[in-house]
Formats: C-alpha cells, structure tokens, sequence
C-alpha cells in the first residue's frame, strides 16, 4: 500500500500588488492507485467487522430529548404495575363454559403505560395439548355472559383499571382434560406509549 505525507500546501501568488493565499486541497496530495484504493478497502471492512464482531450484544436506539433552563434537573421515568389476584370458580368449567375473574392492575410508576397480555396453560401431564381458550379482556368480567376483546387500554401513571380473565374449555376439548390439571398463566405488560 502507497502512504503519502498528507499536509496542506500554500502557495502565495502575486497578484495586482496584492499576496494571496491559496490552499491546496489536503486530499489532491494524497496519490493512492486505483490497486491500492482496493487494498485500503478491503484492510477498513476487515477492520470495521472485527470490531464489530467483537462487541457482540443486543443493539437499541432509545431517543429522547428535553430543553432545561440551567440549574433545572432531568430524570427519567420509571414504570411499574402490580397486579391484584383473581379467583375462578374451576367447578362450573365444563365442555363448551366459560369461566371468568376479575383482578385489577396498577400503574406505580410515574408514565402511563399501554396494557397487553399474553396468556398460556401448561398441562398435567405434560404430553396433554392444551384444550383452554384464554383471554385477558378490559374492565371486569359482566355478572352473566362472556366478554370478548383483549386487554390494550393506556393506564395513566398512579391510576388502577379492571381486567377480566376468561378460561373457556370448548365443546370438542378431549375426553383425557377431564383429568388433567392446568397452570393457567396470564402475563400483563406494559409499554410507554
């Protein structure tokens, strides 16, 4: 590979009684082939993925930004929930019922926080296919009948909200469910808006 001494060059011309300075730009003075341009290439993108490689990692971009007058203080957020228990009443869960729990969930943190859930049955014993249907819904579960949806409302900071779980065992759930034991789990998340 060709290295050149890269500096600038001023040259001073004489014009009209007057001195002027002219630059030469710094990269005119760099002579590099058309070879040698490949090489030092090629040597930046080794480079370049060895650093990165070594690094290893999850990557994110988290942005925010603020104005503060001086001598103000910024912080960030914090976001919390807790969420209350439930009871389901498991003797009225036949083929083709539904049963349902309300619990409450709350926003200790100090940024409201839009609601999800995911939910999931682990079966007893284990080589049983889970027959459940199960959902998280907004607001509490009605007095009669079942509610439809999915838990997605924002929760303000400090404030509390119902959720209704709703554990449905369909008409055509296998005979072996009759025997079977669940652990029924839903889990509530929490995202800033």
């Amino acid at each position: 590979m060709n290295f050149s001494t890269v500096r600038q060059v001023h040259r001073l011309h004489l014009l009209s009684g007057s001195i002027k300075r002219h630059v030469v730009p710094v990269l005119a003075r760099v002579r590099i082939g058309g070879f040698g341009a490949i090489k030092a290439a090629a040597v930046l993108a080794i480079a370049v993925t060895i650093g990165l490689a070594g690094t290893g990692g999850t990557y994110a971009y988290l942005n925010s930004s603020a104005t503060a007058t001086p001598g103000s203080t910024i912080s960030a957020g914090t976001s919390a929930l807790t969420v209350g228990s439930q009871s389901l009443n498991w003797s009225a869960l036949t083929p083709g019922k539904s049963v349902t729990g309300t619990f409450s969930i709350t926003n200790t943190g100090d940024v409201p926080l839009v609601l999800s859930a995911t939910v999931a049955a682990t079966m007893t014993p284990s080589a049983l296919a889970d027959p459940f249907t199960i959902s998280v819904v907004n607001g509490a579960c009605p007095a009669s009948g079942v509610p439809s949806g999915s838990l997605n409302n924002t929760l303000a900071a400090g404030a509390s909200t119902s959720a209704c779980l709703v554990v449905t065992l369909p008409m055509n759930a296998p005979a072996s469910a009759q025997s079977a034991s669940a652990a029924i789990t839903a889990t509530i998340s929490g995202v800033q808006p």
